[in-house]
């Protein structure tokens, strides 16, 4: 296999491995930019993208002060890509674990996370700065007979602390592994939570053999440096994929076709961008100035299209500014909705409250609006200040005889929907959590854990094994079976026969 030692093959994998890598954190950070566990991830790959860029033009550099000016210069970056992996496993433990694991973790995460980012910090600073990690001042090649000098793998002679570093390498990448594993393990089997879990896992496993690799068999044996890095390549992707499935889960949402549309873009970017290459000279000088420009324009891509309203909300008249950002904010969550109804529920209610319009008491209502209006009313069951403005009021005409002030009414709203999620509960015992085989339970189950108890639907979900698919056609039949209930009540019926 000469071809591991051949440094242009090395430049350009590793070149394309860390602009997948580098498009992948972005989407991640872009698509749950406020969510503790997509924010570190996000920030983890994109430390080792530029720790792969670093690589690749250090791979394709014409000599080897070229490459190791490049490895010097990214250093920092696994330096830092280490304790934000150990981080994200900690929170993930704390979001998800076993009652012991994830109390431990809630507590420990983040002074772990900043002594490990400190300590990363350290070792990222005092290795590109000295010489006491690697010795950047006499780099060296070992040929495939494994001889020193000539053309082949290029190296550092290992400074004192580089033992240190190494073990600091171990010990984030095992410690995250254990805890990934022990949340996988412990997750209900047939439950979506299990699914993601096991591929964190898969991912965890692979950044252990790819980081052990480079740390100890590079480092220390002198062995190529690729099939290590190809490691953390695919464990990198697998991360990214599934913390957007992960994201999804939480919100109920669907990944792939948002995922799809996000892929083209960067690769119209990517084609154009080597259109330009291609037009240009092709030497090393424009290459190592190229690569970085290119993730650069990629990130300012994604910036605009996702943070662009701070810039609209000076350029255009104040409101508007916030108009079109929440418009294009409810533009991509529509989307990435499960099913269209509960799409045009999120529309409904987002632009009634961007309107703060109430519908005439005259309003005609067709049997579909009415079940957008009821998932709309059941997503504030518990906020009656929300239940106040709500449209669903206007199709209830029995409560509007009954009188009383707004926050009455919106309490009688409130009433009748519990009351008619307890006409669906079955006779008998209820089944406890854990339960694999609820029945005839679902329905009740979904409607009465996700809006009067107010549980995430990734934990109903765990709670019984549903899986996703399940969760969301029992979740929609329940809907559909309270707004029918409803319409043959309170004089909605008559509304809607209007």
């Amino acid at each position: 296999m000469a071809w591991l030692n051949d440094g242009t093959v090395q430049g350009w994998l590793l070149g394309s491995g860390a602009v997948l890598v580098w498009a992948l954190a972005l989407y991640v950070a872009s698509r749950a930019p406020g969510r503790r566990a997509s924010v570190l991830a996000a920030a983890a790959m994109l430390c080792l993208a530029v720790y792969l860029g670093g690589e690749a033009l250090g791979a394709l550099a014409p000599d080897v002060a070229d490459w190791s000016s490049w490895v010097r210069r990214t250093w920092w970056a696994p330096c830092l890509a280490l304790p934000l992996w150990l981080g994200l496993s900690l929170a993930l433990a704390a979001d998800e674990g076993p009652s012991r694991l994830a109390a431990w973790a809630r507590r420990w995460w983040l002074p772990l996370t900043l002594l490990a980012l400190g300590i990363g910090g350290v070792f990222g600073g005092v290795g590109v700065a000295s010489n006491l990690v690697q010795d950047w001042s006499a780099p060296f090649s070992v040929g495939a007979s494994g001889l020193a000098g000539g053309e082949g793998v290029r190296h550092h002679p290992p400074g004192p602390l580089l033992g240190a570093f190494q073990v600091f390498t171990l010990v984030c990448v095992m410690w995250a592994t254990l805890n990934l594993v022990s949340v996988w393990r412990s997750s209900p089997r047939g439950t979506p939570l299990r699914a993601r879990f096991a591929w964190f896992s898969a991912s965890a496993v692979l950044f252990l053999a790819g980081g052990a690799w480079v740390a100890l068999g590079s480092g220390l044996y002198l062995l190529v440096g690729l099939p290590g890095q190809a490691l953390l390549i695919a464990g990198m992707l697998i991360l990214g994929w599934t913390m957007a499935r992960y994201g999804a889960l939480l919100a109920g949402e669907q990944v792939l076709g948002d995922f799809l549309a996000y892929a083209a873009t960067m690769l119209g970017i990517v084609g154009l961008y080597g259109a330009i290459i291609l037009t240009l000279a092709p030497d090393y000088a424009w290459l190592e100035r190229g690569l970085p420009l290119l993730l650069v324009i990629m990130a300012t891509h994604v910036a605009v299209d996702t943070r662009g309203h701070l810039l609209e909300r000076r350029l255009y008249a104040p409101g508007l500014g916030v108009l079109r950002a929440q418009l294009r904010d409810l533009g991509n969550r529509v989307v990435r909705q499960p099913d269209e109804l509960s799409a045009l529920a999120d529309v409904r209610e987002s632009l009634d409250q961007l309107l703060r319009e109430q519908p005439r008491s005259s309003d005609a209502v067709q049997p579909a609006e009415l079940r957008v209006l009821v998932e709309g009313a059941l997503r504030h069951l518990n906020e009656l200040p929300a239940l106040v403005r709500h449209p669903l009021l206007a199709y209830l005409p029995r409560l509007a005889e009954q009188g009383g002030t707004p926050l009455e009414q919106a309490a009688h709203v409130r009433q009748e929907l519990e009351q008619a999620i307890e006409r669906l509960r079955p006779s008998g015992a209820r089944p406890s959590p854990g339960s694999s085989a609820i029945g005839g339970w679902t329905h009740y189950l979904v409607l009465k854990e996700a809006y009067v108890d107010g549980r995430p639907n990734k934990q109903i979900m765990q709670r019984y094994a549903l899986s996703e698919g399940t969760f969301h056609r029992a979740r929609r039949r329940a809907i559909d079976a309270l707004a029918a209930d409803l319409a043959s009540r309170g004089g909605v019926a008559e509304a809607v026969r209007q």
